[in-house]
């Protein structure tokens, strides 16, 4: 059984004492010429055919200003790919063609990095925030005031219009959801309070207008035993996808059973990655962008939807399967009661599939987004 028990309240979820916190602001600048001209009229070197110069000046100035506010890790990117942190006790950069990965433990390691190709004209700036020391989750208002810090201050000695930079502001929590049977015994309570009620109770305002998605992604090993589940026919055509299908119908028995109306099993080799939609009249939709597998769902508007997407030729290592958050599955108190229908139903999953619990991880990632215009 996993480590969480309802104890004083049912709007609080005990988590092991090993969750790891992280965070990280993801900000997007639109790459105008505007912009390029600002700083060519300081700076005669640069050019719109090599923009190796203005990058550099342009991640010198970023850096000052991180320096300024007190901010130890960032990264400039402007090669249009797509950043995502982990955390790891071992830090490190994986870069794709699509993705920059950056491993990194807040508490020990510093980041402080730039991605770009002067013959590389992005689409758009990207300037990663991320969150250092401890405690986390508690001090996460104060490194959103920081970010914003530094980027009026930003917009001020580019000329850039304010209103023209997004902020995406990613905070998880990452266990084990069998921690106990290992060992951990001792847990810690969450009420995981949405982060615009969070940020208020710390005198933090935000704009008026945002965007808000809560999800949980877990991993699920394919290990020998879970192969052995089903016969495979090496003789036929796709002969992984019976286990796949086999996975996805479990899960979605067990997710409907404890009243999860949204998910997805991602058994294809790509990494999920989770939108709200802007629109209410917009749908869920998957779909594949290269390495990335897109989830888009409508936390305002739900539809009943469970979708599989795999690769029959192909044997993952591991299985994502994804849980979004309805506005429904949202208490005033946070989203607790929501991540223990999310733990219920991988029990249940996990009982179905004959995990060992004492050896086999199931790893829960709880995310919790906002984005808005500064």
């Amino acid at each position: 059984m996993p480590l969480s028990r309802s104890r004083s309240s049912v709007h609080k979820i005990y988590l092991p004492e090993s969750t790891r916190e992280n965070q990280y602001l993801l900000v997007d600048i639109p790459l105008t010429n505007k912009l390029i001209s600002q700083v060519q009229s300081s700076d005669n070197n640069v050019n719109n055919d090599n923009l190796s110069a203005f990058y550099y000046n342009l991640s010198e100035l970023f850096f000052n200003l991180c320096d300024q506010f007190e901010l130890k890790s960032a990264a400039f990117i402007a090669n249009d790919k797509l950043p995502k942190v982990h955390f790891n006790s071992e830090e490190y950069q994986f870069e794709s063609a699509q993705r920059i990965v950056f491993f990194y433990d807040p508490a020990l390691h510093t980041v402080r990095q730039s991605y770009f190709h002067g013959e590389h004209k992005a689409k758009k700036l990207k300037l990663l925030f991320l969150a250092s020391g401890e405690d986390i989750r508690l001090n996460s208002p104060r490194f959103n005031a920081q970010v914003c810090q530094v980027l009026k201050a930003f917009a001020e000695k580019t000329a850039l219009d304010v209103h023209e930079i997004r902020i995406r502001d990613h905070q998880h929590l990452t266990y084990d959801l069998f921690a106990k049977e290992k060992g951990c015994q001792r847990s810690q309570g969450h009420k995981l309070r949405a982060i615009p009620a969070r940020y208020a109770s710390q005198q933090l305002e935000l704009p008026t207008t945002i965007t808000e998605i809560s999800y949980a992604v877990a991993t699920l090993p394919v290990t020998k035993a879970l192969r052995e589940l089903v016969d495979l026919n090496f003789s036929t055509t796709a002969p992984f996808k019976l286990l796949y299908e086999l996975i996805n119908d479990k899960f979605k028995a067990t997710a409907e059973h404890f009243n999860i109306k949204s998910g997805a099993v991602i058994a294809n080799g790509l990494v999920p990655i989770v939108r709200q939609l802007s629109s209410d009249e917009d749908q869920e939709a998957i779909t594949r962008v290269g390495e990335i597998q897109k989830l888009t769902y409508n936390s305002e508007n739900p539809q009943q939807d469970f979708v599989l997407s795999c690769d029959g030729n192909a044997l993952v290592n591991e299985i994502y399967i994804v849980m979004a958050a309805s506005k429904e599955n949202f208490a005033h108190q946070g989203y607790a009661k929501f991540l223990q229908k999310v733990e219920n139903t991988l029990t249940a999953l996990a009982n179905e599939l004959q995990l060992d619990t004492e050896k086999d991880e199931i790893v829960i990632r709880m995310h919790q987004h906002i984005s808005f215009n500064l």
